[in-house]
């Protein structure tokens, strides 16, 4: 056939069918990818799903059974990571501060404020959580300011910062706080959203190392449970 031998023809066949085994499986090893893809896409479309209806929930002051068992169950993952904090580095309080907006001035312009929103105490440790709220962020303004700046605050010695913030000195002073260490808690952007604050009644219990070998090891799962759209980082890598 077309003054070709047999050997030829075989090897010309034997060629055409290598050539479309190859095709098969560059066609087989996309579609598999393309499956993969499908099947991540879903998964982040549920995901998201599942975060529009909480957050949708919330706006709407009503939540399902089922969004507020998810709600539930994350706080009470974000306390006993708390918990754990607390236990590593002797704290009388480990708590996470989270910034809002509320009501306008004048101007139309948003108060900036603050609130505690988790809070593990020590035995004998008076709570705080339901006292601090609402809190505008310039009653705090150096400590604010610190954690905007550096990404983290550190105060060993209250005494230490009489002369910089007598407003933050005289309210640590009225809890009794004698010692306090607080990391920024940022989006994927890096815009601070919060603060992780831990707190000591007894300013010999605050050991730098200890406290930070403890952030760098429970920080990662704290930051998902925190974290609901693009993560939340620290500054203590």
């Amino acid at each position: 056939m077309f003054g070709l031998d047999v050997a030829t023809i075989t090897a010309l066949v034997k060629l055409l069918f290598d050539g479309l085994a190859i095709l098969v499986i560059i066609f087989l090893y996309i579609k598999s990818n393309n499956i993969r893809d499908k099947e991540r896409k879903e998964d982040r479309d549920r995901y998201n799903k599942m975060v529009d209806d909480i957050v949708t929930g919330v706006h709407n002051a009503h939540l399902t059974p089922n969004e507020s068992k998810d709600i539930a169950y994350i706080e009470r993952q974000i306390n006993d990571n708390l918990n754990t904090i607390l236990k590593e580095t002797g704290a009388s309080r480990v708590s996470i501060v989270k910034y809002h907006n509320g009501n306008k001035d004048m101007t139309g312009k948003s108060f900036l404020k603050m609130s505690m929103t988790n809070e593990v105490i020590n035995v004998g440790v008076a709570s705080m959580m339901t006292s601090f709220k609402d809190i505008f962020r310039s009653f705090l303004a150096y400590w604010c300011h610190e954690v905007e700046e550096n990404g983290y605050c550190m105060i060993k010695d209250v005494e230490e910062i009489k002369d910089k913030d007598v407003t933050l000195y005289q309210y640590l002073k009225t809890i009794n706080v004698e010692a306090k260490f607080g990391v920024a808690l940022k989006d994927s952007y890096g815009n601070v959203i919060g603060i992780l604050c831990i707190e000591f009644l007894n300013k010999d219990d605050f050991h730098k190392k200890v406290i930070e070998d403890s952030i760098k090891k429970n920080f990662p799962k704290l930051e998902t449970l925190i974290a609901v759209n693009g993560g939340v980082r620290h500054e203590l890598q």
